[in-house]
């Protein structure tokens, strides 16, 4: 290849490459900023095929869709001076790449901003509210007044607050294990004071119980004791009618039971003269024994 030939190579690779360094692609997911030594010159927000200035502006790409940020959590002083820890996050876009460049370089100077923007809202709205009032009342519409300000805080750096949400809100590890604690020894308390008053009615119940057996039992006796004695006078009466019927039977029922219980035994030893009363029933009529 002779020296024409190399100068033709050599001119048709710069014109390549400066072709190539001449047009840029934007694509539906992002827009874009022309700058030139730094300084912005133009935003193209629409996609396709666009051209610059070769080797002297250069193309900063950002992204067109929709952003999270996850704030870290923070404490937080609510309006009764009791501490709360909040965890949050957003949802963005960026609306004006211009603004969103020249506030920050970069995608994380830009994410520094806007958390450092709802850190402070988040402070700033929550101070007015007590605490019950954050932790379980109308979080709604904090979430939206958070959002509101933010956004408008936001949009100095070309940024779009689409929504915020708090994650998490709750009082400090400290604080709920002090609350753990007072907690437990209020159940503990409450429990001995329904053990104390268990023992109490046990107590009660068992003395109750005691005075009414004792009462069954004596009316019981009572009762017995007047069945007893009416039984024991209808044998009386009884006992004397048939008394009454036939005297000498009842001479000779009365002998046998006293002979039952006299030698009802087989240890049973008497010493008694022939001639006793006791053994009338064992003598014929002229006085000798039966035997």
């Amino acid at each position: 290849m002779g020296p024409k030939g190399i100068i033709g190579l050599v001119l048709l690779s710069a014109i390549v490459i400066t072709g190539y360094n001449s047009v840029f692609q934007v694509d539906e997911r992002n827009q874009a900023i022309v700058v030139k030594f730094g300084e912005p010159k133009r935003t193209v927000t629409e996609p396709g095929l666009k051209f610059k200035v070769p080797f002297v502006e250069q193309v900063i790409f950002l992204d067109k869709r929709i952003l999270s940020l996850d704030v870290p959590p923070q404490q937080v002083m609510a309006s009764d001076q009791r501490r709360i820890v909040v965890d949050s996050f957003a949802r963005y876009r960026i609306v004006d790449p211009l603004k969103r460049y020249q506030a920050a370089r970069t995608d994380a100077g830009a994410e520094s901003l806007l958390e450092n923007a709802m850190e402070s809202t988040v402070r700033q709205v929550l101070a007015q509210e007590p605490m019950a009032e954050t932790v379980s009342g109308q979080r709604a519409a904090l979430m939206t007044r958070i959002s509101e300000l933010t956004n408008e805080r936001a949009k100095t750096f070309g940024l779009e607050v689409l929504d915020v949400r708090l994650k998490r809100v709750d009082l400090p590890a400290e604080n709920s294990e002090a609350i753990f604690r007072r907690m437990e020894t209020e159940r503990q308390r409450e429990a001995m004071e329904k053990r104390a008053s268990g023992q109490r009615d046990a107590v009660i119940i068992q003395a109750t119980a005691d005075r009414q057996v004792a009462e069954l039992i004596a009316e019981a006796e009572r009762k017995s004791q007047t069945i007893r004695g009416e039984a024991d006078g209808k044998a009386v009466k009884i006992f004397a009618e048939a008394f009454g019927k036939d005297e000498e039977f009842f001479e000779f029922y009365r002998t046998m039971q006293a002979y039952k219980k006299a030698l009802g035994t087989d240890d049973t030893r008497l010493v008694l003269s022939p001639d006793s009363e006791f053994f009338k029933l064992f003598m014929n009529e002229n006085g000798t024994s039966k035997r």
